[in-house]
């Protein structure tokens, strides 16, 4: 070292050495103030480097319990996602797991934050990410008469299809009824929900003022509708989350084409003990989109017996 840098350190220190220890500071961020704002954000970059590339680590699983929440509810995502992770054997290190146990969705409820649950569960299905989903009775009728979930037959095997319908667990859709949800024309279904809205704003108008067909005359458009609700309602009951007391299984007996879909969790180990759907019936589903079907079958043994035999 120099005999001027020595020097300069010397000074410092007699100025330094003067000061209290609020004049000190002040004096220390004044002189070294570039030095500081420097050493902040090179230290603020590389924390959000190594966060994001954390946060980004591949997704092994993604599952979803809608509509499960409550105040019985004692186990956080976070021990499930490490539980199960430690059930499937997958380095946490490398690979995340993420279980949504608080989301929460009425598809008749017409609010922003509904819509934005929504758009997060569509992007989850259009993204290919979402694996399972656990779900109660009404809401799972929604997405299941949209086609979203697979058909059992195909995900599981004979075995442990035979089982779970000879336990009356299995879940099932009509066909038919999807089929006409897919045909029926969007413009049609619009002009009979804009009549109906006119109808209860008073706005009913007579066929000689209108030019238009009678009022209490149906044209084949709102008869279709009609029965399509009708069934809908069949299967979906009531429109909020359906209690466990008025639960009744779809029959398949009464359907044209009935299709297994779902499968009943009630009282399965990892959701009574955690206090999920307490008030309602969990219905388990695969998404169809879902490229972990093996995976989502293996949650679906977690969730029955909670830990490996």
């Amino acid at each position: 070292m120099s005999g001027k840098i020595k020097n300069q350190l010397r000074n410092e220190k007699e100025k330094l050495s003067r000061m209290s220890f609020g004049q000190k500071a002040q004096y220390i961020f004044d002189y070294y103030k570039f030095h500081i704002i420097v050493f902040i954000v090179a230290v603020s970059l590389i924390y959000y480097v190594v966060t994001t590339f954390l946060n980004n680590k591949p997704l092994a699983f993604y599952g979803m319990f809608l509509n499960a929440s409550g105040t019985d509810v004692t186990v956080s995502d976070e021990e499930l996602e490490r539980r199960f992770a430690a059930y499937e054997e997958i380095s946490t290190k490398n690979q995340k797991v993420v279980i949504d146990t608080t989301a929460t969705f009425n598809p008749n409820v017409n609010s922003q934050y509904s819509m934005a649950q929504n758009a997060k569960i569509t992007a989850l299905f259009a993204s290919h990410d979402l694996d399972v989903m656990v779900i109660d009775p009404g809401v799972f009728t929604y997405y299941a008469l949209n086609g979203a979930f697979t058909d059992l037959r195909d995900a599981l095997g004979e075995i442990q299809y035979s089982k779970y319908e000879s336990e009356n667990r299995i879940y099932y859709i009509d066909g038919a009824l999807m089929e006409k949800l897919k045909n029926l024309d969007a413009a049609q279904a619009e002009s009979v929900m804009a009549e109906e809205s006119d109808a209860a704003a008073g706005k009913v108008e007579t066929g000689d003022e209108s030019g238009e067909k009678t009022p209490g005359t149906k044209s084949p458009e709102e008869e279709t509708l009609d029965e399509m609700e009708q069934l809908a309602a069949d299967l979906m009951g009531d429109p909020d989350v359906i209690s466990r007391e008025d639960f009744r299984l779809p029959d398949p007996e009464k359907m044209e084409d009935p299709i297994p879909v779902g499968i009943i969790l009630t009282d399965v180990s990892v959701i009574s003990e955690g206090g999920f759907f307490a008030r309602t019936v969990p219905v388990f589903g695969i998404p169809k989109v879902s490229d972990r079907k093996q995976l989502a079958l293996d949650f679906l043994r977690f969730l029955e017996v909670g830990t490996k035999e």
